[in-house]
């Protein structure tokens, strides 16, 4: 069964904050994406992948203009509208049977064995959903970490037939439509730890690492290393 692994970031292609189509915003983000997730991605063991960082329609030429005056990318990392990303995914994935779209935030990590563990893994044919439950939650402003386990998080894959998700199939979640509900879908759980939840000083939304649990400094560094290097 050939596939091909995808990794679909989310940039600023939703969402009623307008300024996310600033430039100021982006360039934020962008250096919070060069400085956590980007490292992760160029870890990956196993580089036969694509990531596309999806961008809204009314931004993509002033992002393009940003990225222009940056160290450029790896080949394998690219930012574009809805349409772009699509158009690039498909042609990464011709002559693929499958195609494994990962979801991931631009400023979180996941594990540098991560894709070579969606090329080995042999879901069952009804499966529709690989999630992720276990990993680790890192406060990167006062440098606290602690083990993880959401029971539906937001990092899962999606599996897909390439001729369907050419034709225009797309995965509907049930009830809210929300992560929460991945877990509804027929599934297969991945048991390593494989995400990094990134807690920064630009967060939206600032999670709490738990006191219980806590890494030491050096049980920190060694997860950061098989994130990050």
């Amino acid at each position: 069964m050939s596939r091909k692994v995808v990794i679909e970031i989310n940039f600023n292609n939703y969402g009623l904050d307008p300024e996310r189509l600033t430039r100021e915003w982006l360039e934020r983000r962008m250096s919070i994406f060069r400085t956590f997730t980007l490292h992760s991605l160029k870890a990956q063991t196993n580089q036969d992948f694509l990531t596309v960082v999806k961008l809204s329609k009314e931004s993509g030429d002033l992002m393009q203009e940003i990225l222009a005056q940056q160290e450029p990318l790896p080949s394998n990392i690219r930012f574009g509208t809805h349409i772009e990303s699509v158009r690039a995914i498909l042609a990464f994935a011709e002559g693929a049977e499958h195609i494994y779209i990962a979801r991931l935030d631009s400023d979180d990590l996941y594990h540098r064995t991560f894709v070579q563990q969606l090329y080995d893994v042999q879901p069952q044919p009804q499966t529709m959903a690989l999630i992720n439950q276990n990993g680790y939650l890192w406060d990167s402003v006062n440098n606290e970490m602690a083990p993880a386990f959401h029971r539906s998080p937001q990092f899962y894959v999606y599996l897909y037939k390439t001729a369907e998700y050419a034709a225009g199939y797309r995965v509907k979640l049930p009830g809210r439509g929300t992560h929460g509900n991945v877990i509804d879908l027929p599934h297969e759980l991945l048991a390593p730890r494989n995400y990094v939840n990134i807690v920064h000083s630009n967060n939206t939304s600032v999670k709490k690492v738990p006191p219980k649990d806590r890494l030491s400094p050096d049980e920190m560094a060694q997860v950061l290393r098989e994130f990050m290097n």
